[in-house]
């Protein structure tokens, strides 16, 4: 059989300049892929076929179990749209296959971070389902440990300045505590040539971090602080603070979601602890944990 013959070359992996390549393989199965798709149909839980591959309702289950989906809308006009959206990414996977993408130390390593979270995140679901709904005194106890968040929730009123964070941000933030007014904290950004954008703005104590919401009540009216706003930093002082009640049955559901969580989080520490405990770990020379290095 000569060397340009078609099948010895796919069989082989060479290509028609005589080098050995994957490519050529990855085309064989292809083919053959393809030659025995061509007599399946859709039907039943296919609902689709692209290349010989089968688009099934499961993938469609998983791709829309995180959507939410209004009540008015159309359920089998939007799955259509969403089968639609998976062929389209069918065929950008084999585009990419087709330049070897998925055989690059790049890919590889995304794909492996990508994976254990997926593991991680299916550990935590089963955790969901093994740690026990929190009883009534430990949601009473949540709901006298986080006042700000309950008894004492309040709206907080301030004048803030917006502004990118500067590199040094522990220089700006130590300036930023000693300056007595907002106008003293305006006069800091401009001396370290950081501009900024005034504005007025509120926050809600029960939906912020509960150490945060814990200075903020501390801290006097009209005195500046630092707080995170997205990407962003504010130089902000409080102007005004109102109460807000929060009715008994959302406080209970509040705080049973939150001492779940608190259970959750334990959970999910304790696990890697354990499993800290019998692992067998070791470090290249300089990248042990400080406590482990000395």
């Amino acid at each position: 059989m000569r060397r340009d013959d078609p099948i010895r070359i796919e069989a082989e992996g060479f290509d028609r300049g005589g080098r050995r390549v994957k490519r050529a393989r990855t085309g064989a199965l292809l083919a053959l892929a393809l030659l025995g798709g061509c007599g399946k149909a859709p039907k039943g839980q296919v609902l689709a076929i692209v290349n010989g591959r089968e688009i099934t309702a499961q993938q469609l289950d998983a791709e829309m179990r995180d959507m939410t989906i209004p009540a008015t809308i159309d359920r089998r006009m939007l799955t259509r749209v969403v089968l639609q959206g998976v062929i389209d990414r069918d065929l950008q996977v084999e585009e990419a296959r087709r330049q070897d993408l998925d055989d690059t130390p790049e890919y590889r390593a995304q794909l492996k971070r990508r994976e254990e979270e997926l593991l991680v995140s299916m550990l935590g679901q089963k955790a969901v389902q093994t740690v026990p709904m929190p009883a009534d005194e430990d949601i009473r106890n949540y709901i006298a440990a986080h006042p700000l968040q309950f008894a004492r929730r309040q709206r907080l009123l301030f004048e803030r300045i917006s502004f990118t964070p500067p590199k040094d941000v522990a220089r700006l933030r130590a300036a930023i505590e000693a300056a007595p007014t907002l106008e003293a904290a305006a006069g800091i950004l401009q001396s370290m040539a950081i501009a900024g954008e005034r504005g007025q703005g509120a926050i809600d104590t029960a939906q912020i971090d509960p150490d945060l919401a814990a200075k903020l009540d501390k801290t006097p009216a009209g005195k500046p602080v630092l707080l995170p706003q997205g990407d962003l930093l504010a130089v902000a002082a409080i102007t005004g603070r109102e109460p807000i009640a929060t009715p008994p049955a959302e406080a209970r559901l509040t705080a049973a979601r939150g001492v779940r969580a608190e259970d959750l989080l334990h959970e999910s520490q304790a696990q890697v602890a354990a499993a800290r405990a019998k692992a067998e770990i070791q470090y290249e020379p300089g990248w042990a944990p400080d406590k482990m290095a000395r």
